[in-house]
């Protein structure tokens, strides 16, 4: 089994929440993008489909987020 990379997206990094899209996929909802108010631990997902942005399952929530590829240069 693969171990899970954990990284964390910096406070200051602007994310967008995902939607439901065409056949049921889910893809970033870029007009209610916000701003990290604090520091993130999340996993990446090998989930296409976001642009310029990336998917990410935030740990120990239920929860999928995009960021911009750009930050996992940072990282």
């Amino acid at each position: 089994m693969k171990e899970i990379d954990i990284i964390i997206i910096p406070k200051g990094t602007r994310v967008c929440p995902s939607e439901l899209g065409h056949n049921n996929f889910y893809y970033p909802h870029s007009n209610k993008g916000s701003l990290l108010t604090k520091d993130l631990r999340v996993s990446k997902l090998a989930w296409i489909g976001g642009g310029n942005l990336k998917a990410f399952r935030v740990l120990g929530q239920d929860n999928v987020i995009w960021a911009e590829i750009s930050i996992l240069n940072e990282i």
